[in-house]
């Protein structure tokens, strides 16, 4: 029987039962974090996932807080390649590593929106964004291996480069790497260990499953697959579709006119992909929606319903080849406690 693995999430730009405020409910601090971290770990899940990305606290410098403060929980650091020389990025992340005695998991997330990148001072356009990324993990997987090596190409370049300290890990840092488009699922088929897609239908989300598993296999490698979903589970059907409106009834107009031109400007397939489910249906599959996705970017989609609904859905992933579910709830606190007395238990061999 396949073993399904659970992480939650970081809300590292504010948290709260509401969203689309001026401003959040509960502040980003670290002692707030900490507790969503040891609430994950409390409840049974194996990771948590801290995003990367203009609206959100340093990725690197929560995973280091929430190693420091936990005792078993994997953090899945997320960081955008070209900011930083990827043996620079093997060093923190093997520094991160021994600190973590192998817990940490890293997601390679290449953005986007030029706009976002832009702010950081990146202008590289989509096909060269990719590229660079595919560079940034040839090196840094390199790096990991061990190995003293050159490498000299379009956007790295390195001589007799080697990485002190070593790994705790052997070998390599699971690599958690998503994206749509071709070129990103080229990169997925060629470097990761986890292709994550965002939650679309089960039918769209085999079709890519298939598609980089192809490619893959191409390549002579295997992949697990991984899906990002928000999750709202009550006691009763109608209590958790309460709950899940509940969540969007207080958006700020200002917030609501602004995420309208975030979805413009983006030229990230996957997230046209969800922006265009959004805006199709209210409702899809047998427990999923969408309103989420209609007022913040990235992960739009909720499984909504009763403890066994909830189950019976993130199966329906699971016979497609999902094995990963990146999940939050609002506020994450008290959900990812709810989610790990009312759902966790009914997948019997959860690794924690």
């Amino acid at each position: 029987m396949t073993t399904p693995h659970f992480y939650w999430f970081a809300p590292t730009n504010g948290d709260g039962e509401f969203l689309g405020l001026q401003k959040p409910q509960r502040e980003p601090s670290l002692e707030y974090l900490v507790e969503v971290a040891q609430a994950t770990e409390e409840a049974g899940f194996e990771g948590i996932l801290i995003p990367t990305g203009i609206p959100y606290l340093d990725s690197w410098m929560v995973g280091s807080a929430i190693i420091h403060n936990t005792k078993k929980i994997k953090p899945l650091v997320a960081f955008r390649p070209g900011f930083v020389a990827p043996t620079v990025a093997a060093k923190m992340s093997a520094t991160l590593d021994q600190f973590a005695k192998g817990r940490l998991l890293v997601n390679v997330v290449t953005g986007g929106s030029q706009k976002e990148l832009g702010q950081d001072g990146d202008f590289t356009e989509h096909g060269d964004r990719y590229a660079r990324t595919g560079e940034f993990l040839d090196v840094i997987t390199k790096s990991w291996a061990g190995e003293t090596f050159s490498h000299e190409g379009k956007f790295f370049e390195t001589k007799d480069a080697q990485l002190v300290p070593p790994l705790y890990q052997e070998n390599r840092i699971p690599v958690y790497f998503g994206g749509s488009s071709d070129s990103a699922k080229e990169i997925a088929a060629q470097y990761s260990d986890v292709y994550l897609q965002w939650g679309e239908p089960v039918a769209q989300v085999k079709e890519q499953i298939e598609d980089v598993k192809a490619r893959a296999e191409k390549l002579g490698r295997t992949l697990e697959f991984g899906i990002r979903l928000h999750i709202v589970v009550r006691e009763t059907e109608e209590e958790a579709w309460q709950a899940a409106y509940h969540i969007i009834s207080e958006i700020d107009d200002n917030v609501q006119e602004k995420m309208k031109n975030v979805f413009e400007e983006t030229d990230s397939v996957a997230q046209k992909r969800m922006t265009e489910i959004a805006r199709d249906t209210d409702r899809f599959d047998k427990y999923s929606w969408t309103g989420i996705g209609q007022v913040r970017k990235g992960a739009g989609t909720a499984i909504v319903g009763t403890p066994a609904q909830v189950e019976e859905a993130l199966r329906d992933y699971m016979d497609v080849g999902i094995t990963h579910f990146v999940l939050s709830g609002f506020p994450h606190v008290e959900e990812a406690r709810r989610f790990g007395q009312d759902v966790l238990p009914r997948f019997e061999a959860v690794t924690v």
